[in-house]
C-alpha cells in the first residue's frame, strides 16, 4: 500500500502538499489570466455613470443618436458616445433649474425633431397619431360592407331547360341542319 505524502511534514518542519508535475507553473499563469479576464469582462463602477430618476424621466423623451434606436434612457451601450453626453447635458440643465418642457424644447431647437422619441401633436406630426385610427376605421367599414353584401346575396335560381319556343326560328333551323350534317 503506497503512502500518501499529504499532510506529512517536510524536513524543515513545514507541511508538504504535493502537486502533480507541471501544475505549479500552470497555477502561476492561470490565476493572473483569470483576474485579467474578469477585469475586462466586468464593468467597473468607475465607468458607470449614475443619473438621478429625474434625468431618466426626462431622457425618455429622446432617442439616442448612436444609431441603436433606443430611448436615451435605455441605451445599453457601456461607453456610448451619444447617450452619456446627452444625459450629462440633461442633468446640467435640470441642475440649472430648467423644467422638463424647457429641456425638451431646448433639445429640439438644438438637435431638431429627430431627437424626439415620439411625434408631437402639432402640424404634420399629428398625421402619425391620427392615420392609424383613420385606417382602422376605414378598414372596419369596408369589412362591414363586404359582409353585408355577402349575407344579402340571393342564391342563383336553378337552371331550367331552355324552352324551344324561346329560340328564334332562324337559329333552330340552323341547329337542325348542323345536327343532320353531323350524322
Amino acid at each position: 500500500m503506497p503512502r500518501s505524502s499529504v499532510g506529512q511534514q517536510a524536513t524543515d518542519g513545514r507541511l508538504a502538499i504535493p502537486f502533480p508535475a507541471g501544475s505549479a507553473a500552470s497555477v502561476r499563469y492561470r490565476f493572473p489570466a483569470l483576474i485579467l479576464l474578469l477585469g475586462i469582462l466586468l464593468p467597473s463602477p468607475a465607468s458607470a455613470q449614475i443619473f438621478s430618476p429625474e434625468v431618466k424621466k426626462v431622457s425618455e423623451n429622446f432617442v439616442c443618436q448612436c444609431s441603436c434606436n433606443h430611448q436615451l434612457s435605455g441605451c445599453g451601450m457601456l461607453h456610448c458616445g451619444s447617450a452619456n453626453p446627452l444625459r450629462s447635458e440633461i442633468d446640467q440643465k435640470l441642475q440649472a433649474g430648467m423644467t422638463e418642457e424647457q429641456v425638451v424644447d431646448d433639445f429640439v431647437a438644438k438637435y431638431g425633431g429627430v431627437i424626439l422619441s415620439a411625434p408631437t401633436g402639432k402640424g404634420f406630426d399629428l398625421v402619425a397619431w391620427t392615420l392609424p385610427v383613420v385606417a382602422l376605421l376605414a378598414g372596419m367599414m369596408v369589412l362591414y360592407r363586404v359582409v353585408r353584401v355577402w349575407t344579402r346575396r340571393q342564391p342563383l335560381p336553378a337552371s331550367t331547360p331552355a324552352d324551344p319556343e324561346a329560340i328564334p326560328e332562324e337559329y333552330r333551323n340552323r341547329m337542325e341542319k348542323e345536327l343532320k350534317d353531323f350524322d
